[in-house]
């Protein structure tokens, strides 16, 4: 293997200049980047390895493709990766199965993954995505919600705390007149960049912080003990608040999860603790992994600029 790739480069006068790359430099620097996504992602050929290491680490993953263009067969994927490892918890995305392009399509390859998911004792977690689809996202949600969860909570909402009124959508479900399980997951929010612009977020980080404990203290005021919530947060405070209700109410039904790769020590801490712990496991081919590489950088970078 050559140490320097040498290649001419023909300019409009007619002159002829040798560039020279140093293909060390390049390799170099492509070993950085695969470490770097590798930390946060893992390609498809890597799931099942990773599955494995992280329940032998007492770590139940929440798989999520991270293909989010509905340009392609992502049905079939997701169906795949369900029918091959049952008793585990897969993160949805429905722009993935075209909600922007037609609900009804979407609902029924929804329908069909939710069935395959109680099949193989799996869970469904159908994430919040950037707020001019997020209607429709809920509208299926609490539809299938409805439906699924009459016995033990199969399908989870999630709810974006970073946005203004986001406590009050939370409390019309927990105090509602309903026959279904309520399955929450909290999350403060990943789409800022495309939400901002829309006036629709609270004006500030310390009052997201504020709503997104307010969801906690909700849930365990007004939620039954059949419904779950799952605290998915790298906020400590928010975390001990949690730990907090569930110790002094003796609560079985409130769980974490943390980003792969991402406040190992605090996924680690709570497992020690007797807390059960998820560790949110994106996987995709690398091109498919950029726009949620992007919104964690984006979300995290305190955290990514200290690792880093």
């Amino acid at each position: 293997m050559f140490d320097v790739l040498s290649m001419p480069l023909c300019l409009d006068s007619g002159s002829v200049f040798q560039i020279k790359i140093d293909l060390s430099l390049v390799s170099s620097v492509h070993i950085q980047t695969m470490n770097f996504i590798n930390k946060f992602t893992c390609t498809p050929p890597q799931l099942g390895r990773m599955i494995t290491k992280l329940r032998a680490q007492n770590t139940p993953p929440i798989i999520d493709y991270v293909r989010e263009s509905s340009n392609y067969d992502n049905f079939n994927e997701i169906k795949d990766k369900i029918c091959t490892y049952p008793c585990n918890t897969f993160a949805i995305k429905l722009s993935t199965l075209g909600v922007d392009v037609s609900e009804n399509k979407c609902a029924a390859q929804l329908e069909s993954l939710i069935h395959y998911a109680t099949q193989m004792d799996s869970t469904i977690m159908i994430d919040a995505e950037q707020h001019d689809i997020q209607d429709r996202i809920e509208a299926l949600t609490d539809y299938y919600m409805q439906v699924s969860n009459t016995e033990k909570v199969v399908v989870y909402k999630t709810y974006q705390m970073y946005k203004k009124g986001a406590n009050e959508r939370l409390m019309e479900d927990l105090s509602g007149k309903r026959d279904y399980k309520l399955g929450v997951k909290l999350v403060r929010g990943a789409y800022v960049y495309q939400d901002k612009r829309l006036g629709v977020l609270c004006k500030n980080e310390q009052e997201t912080h504020q709503q997104y404990d307010q969801g906690i203290l909700d849930f365990v005021s007004h939620g039954t003990f059949e419904d779950k919530l799952l605290c998915a947060t790298h906020n400590a405070r928010s975390v001990y608040l949690a730990r907090y209700y569930i110790d002094h109410h003796d609560l079985k039904n409130i769980e974490f999860a943390q980003l792969l790769g991402m406040c190992d020590y605090m996924t680690k801490d709570l497992q020690s603790r007797g807390y059960k712990t998820y560790k949110y496991l994106p996987y995709g081919e690398f091109r498919e992994s950029v726009p949620y590489l992007l919104r964690r950088v984006y979300e995290n970078y305190p955290m990514i600029r200290y690792l880093y």
